[in-house]
């Protein structure tokens, strides 16, 4: 299993690069709209949502997961659940409901702190920043559960790549991992961003926060199931299910991925 320590420096050095600039985006959409930022419902922009019927999205997507890790051979409840990418902790109150502890982790200061209100009363739950290209603050095999929905695919493949491999390697053997990547874009649609980018810096600015209610862009990447498969092996884990999911949009081809640690 590749560590930290196995990557060239290079490589190294764009990771950071890389993650400061998606960190830097993802603490101003926490601080302008985080539950927009979320869940991108055109109808909800400008703190358009309510808390009560957001969270219940997010039931919804853990009771899917809960079904496919049950048909991977899952039973009972989750000792120890990581929800990466938790945003204000959607799915992590929904995991807690399902597991004994879970952590959620988050790259945007500003997501993690308006989490911590809404799970204040959940004692199982707990939501943390991450600082890091990896998850270097959790010792091996800590999860018998390592999730994350609708996170990898805003950041660059080499990010999301080496995150996978933190996944296996932060769970306990026999463990499972569980994520969901969109694998092609719909037709078209990198010709107004293409546009947009081009604009004078100001005009792009005052478009954004026109269009979008905040000057920061998150972009969507799109990765090929064999790229995705390739790093689990590497990783050590075993494919269990790869099943069609529409999760980053309709039209957006995509999978939830179910894994198990190799043990």
């Amino acid at each position: 299993m590749t560590s930290p320590s196995d990557k060239v420096p290079a490589t190294d050095d764009l990771a950071a690069t890389e993650f400061a600039a998606l960190q830097d985006t993802w603490q101003t959409l926490g601080k302008d709209d985080p539950l927009w930022a979320i869940l991108t419902d055109p109808d909800r922009r400008g703190q358009g949502w309510d808390l009560d019927e957001f969270l219940a999205t997010g039931e919804a997507d853990v009771a899917k997961y809960e079904v496919l890790l049950h048909d991977a051979g899952h039973s009972g409840s989750f000792a120890s659940v990581l929800d990466f990418g938790c945003g204000v902790g959607r799915l992590s109150l929904a995991w807690g409901r399902r597991a004994t502890a879970v952590t959620g982790v988050d790259i945007a200061a500003a997501m993690i702190e308006r989490g911590r209100q809404i799970v204040a009363t959940e004692p199982n739950v707990r939501l943390l920043v991450n600082d890091d290209v990896d998850l270097r603050q959790f010792r091996d095999g800590t999860f018998d559960l390592a999730f994350s929905h609708i996170c990898l695919q805003h950041m660059p493949w080499l990010l999301a790549a080496g995150y996978i491999e933190e996944f296996a390697r932060v769970t306990t053997p026999g463990g499972f991992v569980a994520f969901q990547l969109p694998s092609r874009g719909r037709p078209g649609r990198p010709t107004r961003r293409r546009i947009v980018d081009a604009l004078p810096a100001g005009v792009r600015t005052r478009y954004r926060r026109w269009r979008h209610g905040t000057a920061a862009v998150f972009d969507m990447y799109y990765t090929p199931p064999e790229d995705v498969l390739a790093v689990g092996d590497r990783a050590g884990l075993d494919l269990l299910i790869q099943q069609p999911d529409e999760s980053a949009g309709v039209g957006i081809e995509g999978y939830i991925y179910v894994f198990r640690r190799r043990a």
